[in-house]
């Protein structure tokens, strides 16, 4: 089966690689917190390290040779189990429609977000190193070539086996529901009367099932969603810090520069440096 034929198949029109991000694993972790993208899907994989991926309120342990799959829109977050950064590549990808599925959707939320590519592991690695060289290069011909090499990636994560997942428990849908309200909300002044009143539960019980299945509790969740978008913003954006405060939800720099600092290890200037120094001054998701 060709790889045009196979994309047919597969897709409304062809998938478009937009970036790629490496993680060097010789670096000391940074806090990335959870947040999502609203119009951009991404393909990860994991080369070197362990750690865990949270995605739609799902958790799962990773290890290497694991494609990471994401929907877009769903909140999301990847965290290394040691002291040093997690090894993985993440592709940003736009115009992806899998036929009969939603615009930016990479797999149905009912499977795994998570497929491991078994001996595939060296080959696909050598693949997302080759395709990051081609980005860098930044030519039309090596851009032609990171696309061609993609697409083969892409194509080999969609084939491969879902992980199973567990069915979820009553309390879990609750769970599921509070961090879907707070991710739609987190701009605004919440608390958990707010929360609890619009969900028609009671402030102990919403605190309760989602301390329980999170092991955070709401308001927590609530700054890590704020911490998310406003790392987002920092690497692709030119808003300053003090805008960027104000747009997820704090009324003060002072205030939000604190707590960035607190979950990330750094002020918020010094990450946007950090990031852009990483990737040679071009700005991505």
């Amino acid at each position: 089966m060709s790889a045009d034929y196979a994309l047919s198949r597969l897709f409304c029109s062809e998938p478009e690689l937009t970036y790629v991000t490496p993680q060097n694993t010789r670096q000391r972790r940074i806090q990335r917190s959870i947040h999502r993208h609203t119009d951009i899907t991404e393909l990860g994989f994991v080369f070197s390290g362990e750690g865990v991926y949270v995605c739609d309120g799902y958790s799962y342990p990773i290890y290497p040779g694991d494609f990471i799959l994401y929907n877009q829109g769903s909140m999301h977050s990847v965290e290394s189990s040691s002291e040093l950064e997690i090894g993985t590549y993440f592709f940003g990808v736009s115009h992806l429609q899998l036929i009969g599925h939603p615009m930016g959707w990479m797999t149905d939320p009912k499977d795994s977000f998570v497929r491991p590519a078994g001996q595939h592991l060296p080959a696909v690695h050598g693949a997302c190193q080759l395709i990051y060289e081609m980005i860098q290069r930044d030519t039309p011909e090596s851009r032609i070539t990171a696309q061609s090499y993609f697409l083969g990636i892409l194509l080999t994560a969609l084939q491969c086996p879902a992980d199973a997942r567990k069915e979820q428990r009553r309390d879990a849908v609750l769970a599921a529901r509070i961090q879907q309200y707070i991710a739609l909300h987190f701009r605004e002044p919440l608390t958990m009367q707010t929360i609890a009143d619009d969900l028609n539960i009671s402030v102990y019980y919403a605190s309760h099932v989602f301390k329980q299945e999170f092991q955070i509790s709401p308001i927590q969740f609530m700054i890590q969603c704020r911490i998310g978008e406003a790392q987002n913003l920092l690497i692709s954006s030119n808003y300053s810090a003090t805008e960027i405060a104000s747009m997820v939800g704090y009324d003060g720099a002072n205030h939000f520069n604190a707590i960035f600092k607190k979950h990330v290890g750094m002020p918020p200037v010094q990450y946007r440096k950090h990031y852009l120094e990483q990737m040679r001054g071009k700005r991505k998701q």
